[in-house]
């Protein structure tokens, strides 16, 4: 039979998810049905099932199988509470956060100041000078509402300027008012009433340009306020443009009102930066015509990744001028410019952290728990379980405050839009995304954008450090991980393990505890926050000698908890320890009724560590503790499912492996014989060695390696009687034109 034309094949087998779905009895549980003509294998004296043990008596908790989230899921997750590894790959990772550039700085330069006193309040005016507004146009990038902001003020004498501080709209203000007027006619203006700005007479010129920020205490801004500041500007001649976050006044200055659009923050720091370095030769040039800062800008600068993902976060204008600035004060290059960036970008981030848990104005919330406290737990709780429901964050909130969780109303279930915006605030909401099916509202799950996928760290870092309830964030982070939700377990064990940097005895005893649980999830969730932990450099030693501990003396809840963190992500941290307690693990017998130590095998075998499961693999094999012999058997039959990656998919992995010198024919000859004879695993594993040979039949070199590792197993009569049984009975009736089946029928003669 040619390759290139194999037989039509019978559809495989039963889905074999490599995962036995443990036994309560000795007998096979894996399918009571067997196929027709076939029977169960004997179980012979010496394989009959111990009795059970004490530590057996009353478990009847069942495996999470729908809960159990891959290692890559796991440490993508970590990684957005910074805690990655450079040991263990989990995938192209950024660095990313809050950072600032561009034209928000306040002008500094030759201002001249008039001041009129008045017996309620004080007005002042500041004359900028052209040279100030002309360096402020050096360093300015246009931004997408400038057109707008220049036809407005051709038609009204009046233009209000909305947009958050910090966002470049005082620059945009003043370089509008100077395209309007001329550069030596702009003016800031100040007052603590506005009505008094009408009344004042020879306060001000005509011909300029005038703009005004106010504060929030200011706004609303009253309609005929606005008529008669219109008025005297059109009398003088002249503009006033009036500065704030109008917000929720916005619909009621419609024709009046420009909403600031700032410009990309990448251009913002091509032209602060440029603006900065003007005039300086950054090169030693002889005849310097800009070219050296142009590449220190476009290549140094912007080469560096860890700029450009913070670039692409989109910062606001204020705080990349902050950077700008502490680049143009040495100019750094190469490491030093790296170094500088390591402390700035964090800096920056905590700012904006800081800004989104104390915001310095005063903000409307909903009724109900909506003072402050509850705001700041709101926003803390989105940092914490981002990805999850907004009823399960606000039921968070409501147990960081002391409230009783899930008897309360779901205050989630009834929030609409514009209540879910306030309680956000623009900066945590410009930073998530909320994602809306059309179910209930409080349905809808709250995920950061990957560009600020730092920012979460940084607000429980503000949190711990300023709130000063370090205890209290512990309690409320191990009160969440035995909720029922597992999305939001597994959230709050991240979180447990990103406070183990802070307190490291506090966060490991909470772990001992939970991994000491009853229920699979929270051990599961004991089992994340080991693998946080582990991720931090300092912890690591800690965190060895504590998986020694609870491998060797720890309850068997306890050790079960360590093969979780191991399939979670930790195996591929310290593969040859992970392989050590795992065969401790395995020798209890509640193993029986879990996966978790075949799961962390597999993951470990999978990140590239093979030859070295193969290899404990045959020393658990020939074990003298049967439960340990039937793991590796188990294990076995997770790897006999898999299958080489393309184009050498018809190739059983395990045996791809052989060809390619990674591991041995024996040792997986002896794994294999493993597998067939425990009654435990014997009809699935006979299954599965059915359906290689039937992928096997059509393809010469694969047949050759089938045929190789048979003569390789069935090397006593047991397994020859039951591979004769199988051909015979089972394997002919379906595969009724596989030729392999010929050459392994050889296989059954004693002769």
């Amino acid at each position: 039979m040619s390759d290139s034309q194999p037989t039509p094949r019978p559809a495989p087998p039963d889905p074999v998810p490599g995962l036995d779905h443990q036994a309560r009895t000795g007998a096979d549980p894996e399918a009571p049905v067997p196929l027709a003509g076939e029977s169960r294998p004997e179980t012979a004296p010496d394989q009959v099932p111990d009795p059970p043990s004490q530590e057996d008596q009353g478990l009847d908790d069942e495996e999470d199988e729908g809960e159990f989230p891959a290692a890559t899921e796991v440490l993508d997750q970590l990684s957005a509470l910074g805690l990655t590894s450079a040991e263990i790959d989990v995938g192209e990772m950024r660095v990313t956060g809050q950072n600032a550039t561009g034209h928000g700085a306040t002008a500094i330069g030759s201002i001249n100041n008039f001041t009129v006193a008045g017996t309620e309040s004080t007005i002042w005016c500041q004359h900028l000078s052209a040279t100030v507004v002309r360096d402020l146009d050096y360093g300015y990038a246009p931004a997408a509402s400038d057109d707008r902001l220049d036809q407005l003020l051709k038609r009204s004498h009046l233009v209000c300027l909305g947009g958050r501080p910090g966002t470049g709209r005082y620059t945009a203000a003043c370089l509008a008012l100077a395209r309007r007027h001329a550069a030596d006619r702009v003016a800031v203006l100040s007052a603590g009433q506005l009505a008094e700005l009408v009344r004042r007479e020879r306060l001000l010129r005509s011909g300029f340009g005038y703009l005004l920020q106010l504060d929030p205490s200011q706004l609303p801004v009253d309609g005929m306020t606005r008529v008669g500041l219109a008025a005297r500007m059109q009398t003088l001649g002249s503009s006033l443009v009036l500065i704030a976050d109008f917000g929720r006044q916005s619909q009621d200055l419609a024709g009046e009102l420009v909403a600031h659009q700032s410009a990309q923050a990448l251009e913002v720091f091509r032209r602060q930066l440029a603006h900065r370095l003007r005039g300086r030769c950054l090169a030693g040039c002889r005849d310097c015509d800009g070219t050296c800062r142009s590449d220190y800008v476009a290549g140094e600068c912007l080469g560096q990744p860890a700029l450009r993902a913070y670039l692409a976060g989109a910062p606001r204008p204020a705080e990349v001028v902050r950077l700008v600035e502490a680049i143009a004060q040495s100019v750094p290059q190469g490491p030093a410019l790296a170094r500088l960036l390591s402390r700035q970008l964090p800096e920056q981030l905590r700012q904006r952290a800081q800004e989104i848990l104390e915001p310095a104005e005063p903000e409307t919330t909903p009724a109900g728990p909506g003072d402050g406290d509850y705001l700041r737990a709101f926003r803390l709780s989105c940092a914490v379980l981002a990805g999850q429901s907004i009823a399960d964050i606000t039921d968070a909130a409501r147990r960081l405050l002391g409230g009783s969780g899930p008897e309360q109303p779901q205050v989630g279930s009834a929030l609409r839009r514009p209540d879910l915006e306030r309680l956000l605030g623009l900066p945590l909401r410009q930073a998530v995304t909320l994602e809306d099916p059309d179910l209930r509202p409080g349905a809808r799950t709250l995920r950061f954008n990957p560009e600020s996928g730092q920012l979460p760290a940084s607000m429980l870092d503000v949190a711990w450090r300023e709130w000063a309830i370090p205890d209290r964030l512990l309690h409320w982070f191990a009160e969440l991980v035995r909720t029922a939700s597992p999305g939001v377990r597994q959230a709050a064990a991240g979180a447990v393990g990103w406070a183990a940097g802070r307190d490291a005895e506090g966060a490991v005893q909470l772990v001992r505890d939970l991994a000491g649980e009853r229920r699979p999830g929270v051990r599961q969730a004991a089992g994340i926050a080991l693998v946080a932990m582990a991720l931090q450099p300092s912890l690591q030693r800690r965190i060895r000698l504590e998986l020694d501990s609870l491998a060797t003396d720890g309850s068997a809840y306890q050790r079960d908890t360590i093969a979780r963190a191991y399939a979670l992500g930790l195996g591929r941290l310290w593969p040859e320890a992970a392989l050590g307690h795992l065969g401790q693990v395995a020798r209890a017998r509640m193993q029986r009724r879990n996966n978790s130590v075949v799961r962390a095998l597999v993951e470990i075998y999978q990140s590239g560590k093979a030859d070295l499961v193969v290899s404990a693999l045959v020393g658990w094999a020939g074990s003298g503790d049967r439960e340990v012999r039937l793991h590796a058997a188990r294990a076995l039959r997770a790897l006999a499912e898999r299958w080489a990656e393309p184009p050498r998919a018809h190739w059983p992995e395990l045996l791809d492996l052989v060809r390619s010198g990674t591991v041995r024919m024996s040792d997986v000859a002896t794994l294999w014989a493993v597998a067939l004879s425990l009654p435990e695993t014997a009809y699935r594993s006979w299954r599965t060695l059915g359906y290689w040979l039937n992928r096997a039949d059509g393809w010469p070199e694969v047949a050759d390696s089938c045929v190789e590792l048979l003569t390789a197993t069935i090397t006593d009569r047991p397994l020859r009687r039951r591979l004769d049984h199988q051909v015979r009975h089972v394997w002919r009736p379906i595969m009724q034109r596989n030729e392999l089946l010929f050459r392994v029928s050889r296989l059954t003669n004693e002769d």
